[in-house]
């Protein structure tokens, strides 16, 4: 079962249940799959450990967003689209950020100009 780490500025949402998803990038493990067990903690190997909770896996989605050019894309109906811009502003209110500029930098500062991965998203219980 997949663990998440996050960062503290999260926790509260998650415990909450007003953050239910997270993107992250591509790796060398497969993306989690709906039903699959989603442990959150963060601090997570530091002795400030602290569990969020287990949430069920609804779905992982791929997902590409650049900052450069301030959109985000993901597969519909068999194609990639970019979200428009209400989409985008609710994609950033349910990862935890307060806009999408926030949105924006958080991805600028932790990967850069460009980020490939997934989006899970869990069911709160």
């Amino acid at each position: 079962m997949p663990s998440y780490n996050f960062k503290p500025q999260f926790a509260d949402a998650i415990r909450s249940g007003a953050k239910r998803q997270t993107i992250r990038a591509r790796g060398k493990r497969k993306p989690p799959k709906a039903g699959d067990i989603a442990h959150c903690f963060t601090g997570l190997r530091t002795q400030h450990v602290s569990a969020l909770g287990w949430f069920p896996i609804e779905s992982a989605e791929p997902i590409n967003i650049s900052v450069a050019g301030r959109t985000v894309s993901m597969p519909r109906d068999g194609r990639w689209q970019e979200l428009d811009g209400d989409e985008l502003q609710q994609l950033a209110q349910a990862d935890g950020f307060a806009s999408v500029d926030d949105f924006f930098l958080f991805f600028q500062t932790e990967h850069g100009l460009t980020f490939s991965g997934y989006l899970i998203q869990w069911r709160y219980e």
